[in-house]
């Protein structure tokens, strides 16, 4: 037998299951006699309202059971009021649907989603959950509910649209995967909103912790095989912090070694993360490929190469750990310029034009860099990077900065930077 027993959720019909009968038992029978879908759950209590955890296949969120309301885009108050999503972002959307897409039947991960429910469900538990509030339940959701999602909109449409553009194996595979969601009792639109808000509290990653923890993409694995590879980065490297404090024993962040292999793979520092790694995928394919391998082998002889060659980056690459490397806290307050994340770029620039070139002699071109004045105050740098002493970072005296390593380093001289170099002189 089983009884009806008051929980405060209006939104939830929560029914005590005595034995000989099980939560399971009972909530297959009603989902077999009106066409619903009995799902297992985790019933529990957040402040004053009850939510359940389950996880829903992907093969339901396909059929629409999920419920996205998207603000309209440049909507006013009453558009954004009336919805429970932001507006959508396509190229998230298309960002979460590649990934899927790429990784399905290996390896991916889709973050729990928040919904909540619109219509009156049965939530089938024995007597010790409904007297502790908290324990293993089975929830019937009606063919004709619709969970609005809270957050995941644009999780939801991902996958329809990676479903859309998989083959016919791949979907397969697909279908037999779910996805974690939380559902929240709660029939209010303005909690919703409220519920909305708090979800976007979480704080992302810092660039540098992303780019350590991410290795799928050849872009990463080239920043973290660098890293592992050259003397002058290893143990060096701070990949937690957003900046670089100027008492720091560490010499880049691992998002500026970033900066130099963008520089290095496609010579532009300041290309979005998106279009990077999307072209560091087109190049190199994976860091499995024998192309990745040589291109890393490339890349981590030019930087030792340098490193060599220039005293005071060979002076800290053989700093052994621990007190020593507070020289590079005191060589940093000197004002090096290749010390610097713009330094990187610059080096890394000279890199790309010679392996863009095919140069045969680019080791000797390297070394010359060595010869390069790096202090601050020298006059390659004056009135393009530093101006009044301070740096800059923008496009255009980079550029200029660049040229002017060319020249003092034998390159063939672009012209077409003449006048603006008189200028800045």
């Amino acid at each position: 037998m089983h009884t009806e027993v008051t929980i405060p959720a209006d939104r939830v019909k929560p029914i005590i299951v005595e034995s000989p009968q099980t939560p399971a038992m009972v909530a297959q029978e009603e989902a077999s006699n009106t066409g619903g879908m009995a799902l297992p759950g985790v019933l529990f209590k957040q402040g004053d309202r009850y939510c359940i955890s389950t996880a829903i296949h992907m093969r339901r969120i396909r059929s629409r059971l999920l419920e996205v309301r998207s603000a309209r885009a440049k909507g006013g108050v009453a558009d954004v009021q009336a919805a429970t999503n932001r507006p959508v972002m396509n190229d998230h959307v298309a960002s979460i649907a590649s990934y899927l897409r790429d990784n399905v039947g290996a390896r991916y991960i889709l973050p729990p989603m928040t919904l909540n429910v619109q219509e009156r469900i049965s939530v089938y538990m024995p007597h010790y959950v409904a007297q502790g509030h908290f324990g293993s339940v089975f929830l019937v959701i009606p063919e004709t509910a619709h969970l609005s999602v809270t957050d995941g909109g644009h999780r939801t449409t991902a996958i329809v649209h990676a479903y859309e553009n998989m083959n016919e194996e791949q979907r397969a595979e697909f279908d037999r995967d779910a996805v974690s969601v939380m559902i929240t009792l709660e029939g209010e639109i303005t909690q919703i909103h409220q519920d909305f808000a708090d979800c976007s509290k979480t704080k992302p990653l810092p660039a540098s912790q992303l780019a350590a923890y991410d290795r799928r993409n050849p872009a990463n694995g080239l920043v973290l095989d660098l890293v592992e590879r050259c003397r002058l980065f290893t143990d060096k490297i701070d990949s937690t912090s957003k900046t670089l404090s100027s008492t720091s024993t560490n010499l880049f962040l691992t998002n500026q070694v970033r900066q130099l292999v963008k520089e290095l793979l496609v010579g532009d520092y300041a290309m979005s993360d998106d279009s990077f790694e999307s072209k560091a995928k087109e190049l190199l394919g994976s860091s499995g490929t024998a192309h990745y391998q040589d291109q890393l082998g490339q890349f981590g002889e030019f930087v030792d190469i340098v490193t060599d060659s220039v005293p005071v980056l060979a002076e800290i690459a053989s700093l052994p750990a621990g007190t020593p490397r507070n020289i590079i806290r005191d060589r940093r307050a000197e004002g090096w310029i290749c010390l610097t994340a713009t330094g990187m770029v610059i080096i890394g620039r000279i890199g790309y034009e010679l392996f863009r070139d095919r140069r045969a002699d680019w080791r000797d071109v390297a070394r010359r860099l060595g010869n390069v004045d790096w202090s601050r105050d020298a006059s390659l740098w004056r009135n393009n990077i530093v101006r009044a002493g301070k740096m800059t970072t923008q496009r255009a005296p980079v550029r200029l900065a660049v040229e002017n390593v060319r020249r003092s380093i034998g390159l063939t001289p672009n012209s077409k930077l003449d006048v603006d170099l008189a200028q800045a002189a």
